[in-house]
């Protein structure tokens, strides 16, 4: 018999699952038979994004607008998916935003714009579905939190000081949340990307010297696509990964290896 995952007869929760690597792990969760409920702040194509993937795959796919710092919209919001797409089986805590700016222009602002969704955001999605769980007796839970290799390094030729602290934020809650959550059966795992190609690295599709100078930092003398990241996401929220928990996996092309 052939190997694979199969996540039908339950839904994930994608934050910013639209675009970038959350639109490749909305792909990949419903190519292995997963529904989806795609959260999104402003993008007007959301809808259409979803509209694509239920017609591709055969699931079902919805979109719903919300902010994901507003605690108990997300709460509302959660138990609303749990009846309009099914059982939930994992949430994905994607969305995030990053400002680059040198530091010695940063202001107040500028921190709460990045540290508003990147840290508490993620947190009030992952502690919705846990009540969820925690109401309907469901003992196999999953939160994957993206994060960044920049959790970890400082981006050599950046300015986002504060968007590098939020990931390294994010990869303490998730050991925090994983050691709290266990004896509920949900397991929490990070993601750290490295360079990939989407929107928030635009000036890699604009500038070739910068791509270059990016390349060759890179051990695979490459930067990576979408969908090289959600494969491992689809693990993790898979049964193959009952016991992983607490734990971050770089998917990076050696980048920080060096």
């Amino acid at each position: 018999m052939v190997w694979q995952i199969d996540l039908t007869s339950k839904c994930f929760i994608v934050t910013g699952g639209n675009r970038g690597i959350g639109l490749a792990i909305s792909h990949q969760i419903a190519q292995a038979g997963g529904h989806v409920a795609i959260i999104y702040k402003s993008s007007p194509d959301a809808p259409e994004r979803a509209k694509e993937i239920s017609q591709k795959y055969g699931v079902h796919c919805e979109a719903y607008k919300c902010d994901v710092s507003d605690q108990a919209a997300v709460a509302e919001l959660v138990g609303r998916v749990y009846k309009d797409v099914g059982p939930v089986g994992g949430v994905v805590c994607n969305a995030g935003v990053a400002v680059s700016k040198p530091a010695v222009e940063m202001t107040k602002e500028d921190y709460d714009n990045q540290m508003d969704p990147n840290i508490w955001g993620c947190f009030v999605v992952a502690q919705a579905a846990v009540k969820l769980w925690q109401e309907h007796g469901y003992k196999n839970g999953r939160v994957l939190i993206s994060s960044a290799m920049s959790a970890s390094i400082a981006n050599r030729n950046t300015t986002q000081c504060f968007y590098n602290a939020s990931k390294g934020a994010l990869n303490a809650l998730a050991r925090s949340l994983a050691m709290e959550w266990a004896d509920m059966g949900v397991l929490v795992n990070c993601l750290s990307p490295g360079f990939v190609d989407t929107d928030l690295n635009q000036i890699l599709r604009d500038d070739e010297k910068i791509l270059k100078s990016t390349e060759d930092m890179v051990m695979t003398k490459r930067i990576g696509k979408p969908d090289e990241q959600a494969g491992a996401v689809v693990y993790f929220l898979s049964d193959y990964a009952t016991y992983t928990t607490g734990t971050e996996l770089r998917v990076d092309g050696g980048a920080s290896a060096w």
